[in-house]
């Protein structure tokens, strides 16, 4: 009886372990949880009240600057514990966001590129310091600023429109001309 509940409670935690997203750094394999530094590759919006991030994308007041160094703490099948500091946070799963594994590589890597503003414009450097989106911003800024569309219902990043959620019930759209460029922000 014994050998049989250990072999019950062995297989339901391998299970668990399993299921927990893998989050291999891309042409390693080694996991971003065993990395000595994580940064935020995009700014992040938390509910501070609530230290919650959700990996659809709300657009909470909170604010965590791109390329902050952060610690993963521990990784589950819905959810990745980090800290900043003091500040200890949960970014929740919502199965709209797709795979949690490859959404959490959108927002988390073992360095930060700071290349990437190079080919930024001065309002994307703008949008991007104070986490917001203006007209005239790039898609790779938007993206910097508020960080990428949730992909159940921007499934291209070439789309013309991306629909944002600042909270469960409120939306907005940021829509692109032809130039590539951010046009109108739609609530």
């Amino acid at each position: 009886m014994f050998k049989k509940s250990l072999i019950l409670i062995s297989a339901l935690a391998l299970t668990a372990c399993a299921s927990a997203p893998k989050l291999l750094i891309d042409g390693s394999e080694k996991s971003l949880m065993q990395s000595d530094k994580v940064y935020t590759q995009t700014n992040l919006h938390p509910d501070d009240k609530r230290k919650r991030l959700y990996s659809i994308n709300y657009q909470q007041a909170g604010f965590i600057p791109r390329c902050t160094e952060v610690n993963l703490l521990d990784v589950s099948k819905k959810k990745l514990i980090f800290s900043v500091g003091e500040n200890k946070y949960q970014y929740l799963y919502h199965k709209a966001s797709g795979s949690f594994d490859e959404n959490i590589k959108k927002y988390f890597a073992p360095s930060c590129k700071k290349s990437a503003l190079r080919k930024l414009n001065a309002i994307d450097k703008e949008g991007l310091k104070v986490g917001k989106v203006f007209k005239g911003m790039t898609r790779a800024g938007v993206i910097l600023a508020i960080g990428h569309p949730p992909v159940h219902k921007t499934p291209s990043l070439d789309a013309k429109r991306w629909k944002y959620w600042s909270s469960r019930f409120d939306t907005f759209d940021v829509i692109f001309g032809e130039t590539g460029k951010v046009k109108y922000i739609k609530n």
